[in-house]
This record gives C-alpha cells, sequence and structure tokens, in this order.
C-alpha cells in the first residue's frame, strides 16, 4: 500500500531502528542451512528487510543475501553498514520499492530462502495471497519461507476494520504505523497453502505488556515440494 510506504520511510528517518535479528530467523536459518557444505551457495531474500538486521546476521553467518524494501533510507542504512562490516560482497541484489513489484526482478527457482518479519501484514489479504505465490516461484524445490504475523487479539488491533482484518491502530505496538492486517488461525491455511507448497510449522508467541495487554504472533514456516 501506497501509503504504508510513505509512512515507512518517515519512520526509518526519524528513529534508530532493527540492529539484531529476530530469534526465530536465527532458529529458521540454523536449522535449515548451518549444516549446507558451502554456505556462499545459499541465497537468502528479505521481503520488507528494512535496515537490515535479519540479512546482516545471514550474511555474517557466510550466505548470500537480496534486500527488496519500500524505503530508501533503510536500504541506504543497511548498505552502509555491511559496507562498514564488510559484508557489502555478500549482498547479492537489493532495490527499493514495493516488493510486490520488484519481485519480478529474481529468476524464478533460484531463492534458498524467504523472510518475511510482519511485512506482508501492511498488504490486504488478496494481494498478500499473490505475494506469497510470487514467493514460491522464486524459491528452488525444497526452499524454505519463514513468515511472522500479529494475530488476533494483539494490543491495538480491536479498533474499527478498514476490510478484511485490515485495521488503523492508534495505540498499541503498531500505532501510527499505517493500515495493518492481523491474521487469524484460520487465515493462515487460506493465506499461505498452495500446491506446491508444505506448511511445515505454526507456533504462537505471546508477549504481555505492564497494562496486561499482548503482542501476539504467528511463526509460520513452509517449504516448497
Amino acid at each position: 500500500m501506497k501509503e504504508n510506504l510513505e509512512i515507512w520511510e518517515n519512520i526509518f528517518q526519524e528513529r534508530e531502528w532493527g540492529k539484531y535479528p529476530a530469534l526465530p530467523v536465527v532458529r529458521f536459518v540454523a536449522r535449515n542451512f548451518y549444516k549446507v557444505p558451502n554456505r556462499k551457495d545459499i541465497k537468502i531474500l528479505e521481503v520488507g528487510s528494512g535496515t537490515g538486521a535479519n540479512l546482516w546476521y545471514c550474511a555474517k553467518e557466510g550466505f548470500n543475501v537480496i534486500a527488496l524494501d519500500g524505503s530508501q533510507t533503510a536500504v541506504d542504512i543497511m548498505l552502509k553498514r555491511f559496507k562498514y562490516d564488510g559484508l557489502d560482497k555478500s549482498v547479492i541484489f537489493s532495490e527499493v520499492g514495493d516488493y510486490f513489484n520488484t519481485l519480478d526482478s529474481i529468476e524464478d527457482g533460484t531463492i534458498d530462502a524467504v523472510i518475511d518479519i510482519e511485512s506482508l501484514i501492511y498488504n490486504d489479504f488478496e494481494r498478500t495471497k499473490e505475494i506469497i505465490k510470487k514467493i514460491f516461484k522464486k524459491l528452488k524445490s525444497g526452499g524454505k519461507f519463514i513468515s511472522m504475523a500479529f494475530a488476533d487479539g494483539t494490543w491495538g488491533m480491536d479498533c474499527e476494520e478498514c476490510g478484511y482484518h485490515l485495521v488503523r491502530p492508534v495505540e498499541g505496538p503498531m500505532a501510527n504505523e499505517g493500515i495493518n492486517r492481523y491474521t487469524t488461525k484460520e487465515d493462515i491455511t487460506n493465506l499461505y497453502k498452495l500446491d506446491n507448497n508444505k506448511i511445515e510449522k505454526i507456533e504462537r508467541q505471546d508477549y504481555y505488556f505492564e497494562n496486561g495487554k499482548a503482542l501476539k504472533e504467528w511463526v509460520i514456516e513452509i517449504a516448497k515440494i
């Protein structure tokens, strides 16, 4: 959504964001790729890569990475950090823009893993389904996809809906970050399951704030077959 791209460009300009990888990403990469004979043969793509915390970790571990994000500021920060840490040669490709479109720049069947950490949630349900179809075209047979999404019941997401499970939170962890989409357990199969993939893992993570309200996340891992 264009509105969300503009909001996130402003967020990345105004605050320091995302230095360290999400723990589910570390577990996902370690479990699936630490034992490969040559880590430089592995290509890991992130949609909504932001300032590159997850891809920085992947590059530090010896993998090649591809970054797609809608914010020029975020990508510039990422590339600067990679250069400072001597990891710039690990970046195969980076592109700024709506990854609904920039995914088309990547050859089908060439990616080993795709990461989505609460980025697809800024797309409506039907558009998310189309993006997931594109992701599985880019993955190799046996390739892996990890996606994290906020679950229903997350603080701030009980506001008036703007579409199917689309909300514009004014309080809670997603306040003032534009329109985003929460995901129910029933949504997971409808969004992620395709004829050419297998859902391998669905996990819930709940975190509670001092006021007793919660941040609830799904962690979904899928393999292309």
